[in-house]
């Protein structure tokens, strides 16, 4: 019988730009085509098996949540323990995003031979598509190799390499690090192919959503006067400490900052439409959990992580850094409010929204404790804001006029009219 494809990823604008697909499919059919700002899957239909096996590892496509008695305890996932950290070395610490644990982590396991090797993106680089490439351990004592590995990247990554290279070395045992999509995906590929879940650790990064690469060219036009920007760091502390400012890197010029708030506020306008309906924020399915420490304790100018360790095999490799970093034990609920997440589940009803009249669920498993048509106009909201960070190669002028009109306050009796027109339809239909 015919399979779903990603083509049904694709047509209902639920890509996360993972690549796992691509290194899935047995006939090798699918390719990149980069549309709206993102690197999205495209189907050589001649060539097509319709098999299914790339929408069975799809992300974008949803996820079966453990369920737990509340939404929130749902999407936080399994909790072994929780610490603040921060990595020894101090030179690695300021060059991360954060604390610097992931690098450690990354470092001590592949030096002590614990693991084979490690998945990690080493370019800053947006003119093209990122990619994770594999690092052993000398590669990763190599200061200069691995100079390019920390710091946030906040683009879709592909990790195709990264499975293209499972399937053909299933004995490795090997490090896997990404947002909550790819994670899922990478998961779900180890599953299918009946790889041993045991040889693999799953670093997985708090995400609070993503740019699209369209963020590049408007960063170029707004803030670097037109110049090529051939690296951006979205997070640096070079100029005053965590949390840190981005620091972009011109052709031509010396490197400029600009402030942190700029980057949150592009993000409303430039991420990816799948973002919108996530509220995997702790990455539940990882091994170890992390991002940055927002609760105000135990924290520096020089940034630390707050550290969710779900599963014995997590554990196991969070013995073996501890004489590598400073660790304070943490509370989940000081990491569930630091990270907003019940702000985050706003997106479970945003994706029950796009997703009515399908047998699609986004967010399987989370309890829903609210009604999904409460949020109806912060959804179309949200939605036009991402359609003009979507056409912004072509049409950069939408985002300056969708962001002044956003800047203006509401007309207070244009609003009670609008409510009051809707109450009078919903009446009547």
């Amino acid at each position: 019988m015919e399979k779903h494809t990603v083509n049904l990823t694709v047509q209902h604008g639920l890509c996360c730009g993972c690549g796992i697909c691509i290194a899935t499919c047995p006939v090798n059919c699918i390719s990149w085509e980069k549309q709206s700002g993102l690197y999205s899957p495209q189907i050589c239909e001649t060539q097509c098996l319709h098999c299914g096996q790339c929408a069975a590892v799809c992300p974008g496509l949803g996820h079966i949540f453990e369920s737990r008695q509340s939404a929130l305890e749902t999407v936080t996932g399994n909790v072994l323990e929780c610490y603040t950290a921060w990595a020894k070395d101090a030179k690695l610490r300021h060059d991360s995003a954060s604390g610097g644990v992931v690098s450690t982590l990354v470092r001590e396991l592949l030096v002590s031979e614990a693991y084979d090797g490690a998945f990690c993106v080493d370019s800053y680089d947006y003119r093209e598509q990122l990619k994770t490439r594999l690092y052993t351990a000398k590669e990763i004592t190599n200061e200069e190799s691995f100079s390019k590995v920390p710091k946030s990247r906040y683009l879709p990554v592909s990790h195709e390499n990264a499975i293209s290279y499972m399937m053909a070395h299933r004995d490795k045992k090997l490090i896997l690090i990404g947002s909550s999509c790819a994670i899922r995906g990478m998961i779900a590929f180890v599953d299918k192919r009946h790889l041993n879940r045991e040889q693999y650790l799953f670093i997985g990064l708090f995400c609070d959503r993503a740019f699209n690469y369209n963020i590049r060219r408007y960063f170029e036009d707004v803030y670097a006067e037109g110049r090529t920007l051939a690296a951006i760091h979205f997070k640096n502390k070079d100029g005053g400490g965590w949390p840190g400012d981005m620091k972009f890197f011109p052709e031509e010029g010396m490197p400029f900052f600009v402030s942190c708030s700029e980057r949150a506020k592009a993000k409303d306008y430039f991420m990816p439409e799948r973002c919108l309906y996530c509220v995997d924020k702790l990455n539940a399915s990882a091994d170890i959990s992390l991002g940055d420490n927002y609760t105000g304790l135990n924290s520096s100018e020089l940034g630390s992580n707050s550290v969710i360790v779900r599963t014995d095999v997590g554990a196991r490799a969070w013995c073996v850094v501890q004489d590598k970093l400073e660790v304070c034990q943490a509370d989940i609920a000081d990491i569930q409010k630091a990270q907003s997440l019940d702000w985050r589940l706003n997106n479970l009803y945003f994706g029950d929204l796009k997703t009515a009249g399908t047998t699609i669920d986004l967010n399987h498993g989370v309890p829903r404790e609210k009604s999904p048509a409460s949020y109806r106009q912060a959804w179309n909201s949200n939605l036009k804001k991402l359609e003009t960070g979507a056409v912004y190669a072509t049409d950069p002028e939408a985002v300056k006029k969708q962001m002044i009109r956003d800047a203006q306050k509401p007309n207070p009796l244009l609003r009670i009219a609008r409510r009051t027109v809707g109450y009078i339809k919903r009446k009547i239909l």
